[in-house]
């Protein structure tokens, strides 16, 4: 294929079991940069959870990208956002009642990568967990505390894969017309703006680069690299992919801890 950009995923499509980029995947994305093919991360994580590995790929400069929270936020690697979709406060009340009938546990995450949730007793270890990998601030806030102009990117409920697989049905049911519903890991269940997604990031940036999306290849595993996949040229799955993933693959590479990212890019853009 006439590759001109690459999307990864970060978290088990990038980097290993042990959270670190291989050799071989720093070597065939070096590559690929010095070819002039974008290589543009695609997360879920925030800006802070991110930018050590652009730094570490060497991913910089005005005219080169990420897109963080899922697909909320495209910017430049000096910190300029280009496209950016949120949610407002009355959706964050709308929200927080939900989880509040339903008992269940929560936060919100800004575009600064603040995150913020409630409780009388004890705030669950998923929240703590996004917190930390956030790098920044975890306020205890009610949306009535905040302004009526706060805005968020995401909102996640929380808890173990039991918790979620009782509650997804009915989180779909009451989100899923007017927002964007994923299931992001073991922990995490994710309501974002329509437009919030991997996919239409992708189809806004790849519009912005004048770069034919049959001219993209995007490498993933799992439910939230769904919509990249779809709207792509080259769609691969990692050998450690879900199966609705590799259902939906032209090609399975590797898993995450054989440099499956590298193998890929070796094969259809170097």
């Amino acid at each position: 294929m006439d590759c001109k950009m690459i999307v990864l995923d970060i978290d088990e499509t990038l980097l290993d079991s042990k959270g670190n980029i291989t050799d071989r995947n720093k070597a065939a994305i070096k590559k690929a940069l010095e070819q002039g093919i974008k290589v543009v991360l695609c997360s879920g994580r925030t800006h802070n959870a991110v930018i050590d590995y652009t730094n570490e790929l060497n991913i910089n400069g005005s005219n080169q990208f990420v897109i963080t929270n899922g697909g909320a936020i495209i910017e430049n690697m000096e910190g300029k956002i280009i496209y950016k979709k949120m949610l407002s406060n009355k959706f964050y009340r709308t929200f927080y009642n939900f989880v509040m009938e339903n008992g269940l546990h929560y936060n919100v995450v800004d575009e600064f990568g603040n995150t913020y949730t409630s409780s009388d007793e004890w705030i669950d270890k998923y929240t703590i967990l996004q917190a930390f990998e956030n790098d920044n601030g975890l306020y205890l806030r009610n949306p009535d505390d905040l302004s009526n102009d706060f805005k968020i990117v995401k909102a996640i409920i929380n808890g173990d894969k039991a918790e979620l697989d009782n509650i997804s049905a009915k989180v779909h049911d009451e989100f899923d017309k007017d927002f964007f519903v994923v299931r992001t890991g073991d922990g995490f269940l994710e309501v974002a703006s329509q437009g919030g997604d991997k996919g239409t990031a992708i189809k806004a940036l790849a519009k912005m680069l004048n770069i034919n999306l049959e001219q993209v290849m995007a490498i993933g595993d799992g439910e939230n690299d769904l919509a990249m996949l779809n709207v792509v040229g080259k769609k691969v799955a990692m050998n450690n992919a879900s199966s609705t993933i590799k259902s939906v693959a032209d090609f399975i590479t590797s898993d995450n801890d054989h440099s499956g990212v590298a193998l890929a890019i070796e094969k259809f853009a170097l």
